[in-house]
């Protein structure tokens, strides 16, 4: 029998790496499961909450090992590998992900295999290949995939303590839902705008839009986790987890209301009218995070957001009527930011009175626009030490979070600011949102002026 094992790195940089699920592992494990039945011995190997140190105790030997490359976890994943190969020299490493699009021609020299483009039909031929002996070096997935031809993800690769928590639907209103059993879940793939901070651009090879998972397939999931996993709540992890088109948001919308699950997920602010906002409601939305991004039209502008600052406050105040919580995600940090940025950031906050801000500090990934051409941002000096990113803060109350690059000191839009200011008006709003009790973390006050 051919043993396939799935490492899910630890990724300790976020603040509790449970908090998602390993989607792409279930996914495409489902699918090996599927295709190959009893000849094959398929594991989800999961090393969350294990030190990076001690990883190697917890990895059984496999005869083929993949990897779903994140730049985040790239460094961890080498160094796996890399004991991986002194334990088990006869095992492969095959790889796809993000990072592996981004960085082809390094990775060709860390794995046996990659896998580039979307992974169900290929990984499928590099598994035959494997057993047929020619395994090739790279595999690329050049049309887009039907996703509706592959079965839901199945999640007994790992215990149902894993799967499911309690305070996946906590409100700031009605805390009484976050003793509901809840898990998460992806409905759809894709995105058809072109947000030049976004790194989809993997997926924008082979399709332009989103794909989402027909209303058949849906229920089954969410009546497969009901059943199985006794979930109540749901959260939707899908970056437009409602379709544009209005015919095809009722279905997916009914579809869900007829599971009668809580749930929460996560739009665009021109996402929403006032009649699938209602609908939404009916079928059992409680909470939805709209990314906002910025209050200043110009960086909503440089960063290709196509979405305007008075769209995002009737929105917010649409959710609101409709009962649903107004979730915010928006980024200190943008390219054309005023000096006033956080006077007219706090300004929008009292104006709309979200139920809750998530604020990042602006970082910069692979496979982005701006990434890509830094000076048509006014962007220098950007860092590849991944493991120095914003996502390493909010784990400790006395970390200074730190900028992955600087601006030029005249840029394309004027003036800008320092890294040192981005950062005072960043650690600024964090504090007005602790003192509101509407921020996601709670961070001590940083002086930066400690040397």
């Amino acid at each position: 029998m051919l043993t396939i094992g799935f490492i899910q790195p630890s990724s300790e940089y976020l603040f509790d790496p449970f908090r998602g699920d390993p989607f792409t592992h279930y996914h495409i494990l489902t699918i090996l499961e599927a295709r190959f039945g009893a000849q094959i011995d398929a594991r989800l190997i999961d090393l969350r909450g294990i030190k990076k140190d001690f990883a190697i105790y917890h990895i059984p030997e496999c005869d083929i090992y993949l990897h779903s490359v994140y730049t985040l976890d790239y460094d961890e994943q080498l160094g796996i590998i890399n004991q991986l190969r002194l334990k088990h020299p006869k095992s492969i490493h095959i790889a796809g992900g993000p990072h592996v699009g981004s960085f082809t021609n390094d990775c060709l020299k860390v794995f046996d295999c990659l896998i580039l483009g979307e992974g169900e039909e290929i990984i499928v031929q590099a598994v035959n290949d494997y057993l047929a002996q020619k395994l090739q070096k790279a595999y690329r997935q050049s049309c887009a995939l039907d996703i509706n031809a592959y079965p839901f993800d199945r999640r007994h690769f790992l215990p149902k303590n894993t799967t499911t928590r309690k305070n996946m639907l906590t409100l700031r209103k009605k805390t009484d839902l976050g003793d509901l059993n809840g898990t998460t879940a992806n409905f759809s793939r894709g995105c058809p705008y072109n947000c030049h901070f976004c790194a989809i651009k993997q997926v924008r090879e082979s399709f332009s839009g989103i794909r989402f998972r027909s209303p058949q397939h849906i229920e089954a999931e969410i009546e497969y986790l009901k059943a199985e996993y006794d979930i109540k709540g749901l959260v939707i992890l899908d970056e437009i987890c409602i379709p544009l088109k209005k015919s095809n948001a009722v279905k997916h919308l009914e579809t869900i209301g007829r599971t009668n699950i809580i749930w929460r997920g996560q739009c665009r602010v021109d996402g929403l009218t006032p009649e699938i906002t209602k609908l939404a409601r009916e079928s059992g939305c409680v909470a939805m995070g709209l990314g906002v991004e910025s209050v200043h039209q110009l960086s909503l502008d440089i960063i290709n957001k196509k979405i305007d600052v008075e769209k995002s406050k009737k929105t917010i105040a649409l959710l609101k009527q409709c009962d649903i919580e107004a979730r915010v995600y928006m980024i200190i940090g943008l390219p054309g930011e005023p000096e006033d940025i956080v006077e007219k950031t706090w300004s929008f906050i009292e104006e709309t009175d979200p139920d809750l801000v998530a604020l990042s500090l602006f970082t910069i990934r692979p496979g982005t626009e701006i990434y890509n051409y830094p000076e048509k941002f006014g962007i220098k000096n950007i860092t590849t030490d991944w493991a120095k990113t914003m996502h390493m803060w909010s784990r400790y109350d006395s970390e200074e979070p730190t900028m992955t690059f600087e601006y030029e000191t005249q840029t394309p839009w004027g003036k800008s600011m320092t890294n040192k200011q981005i950062v005072t008006n960043y650690l600024e709003l964090q504090e007005r949102l602790k003192q509101r009790n509407i921020g996601t973390s709670y961070y001590k006050k940083v002086d930066l002026n400690t040397p």
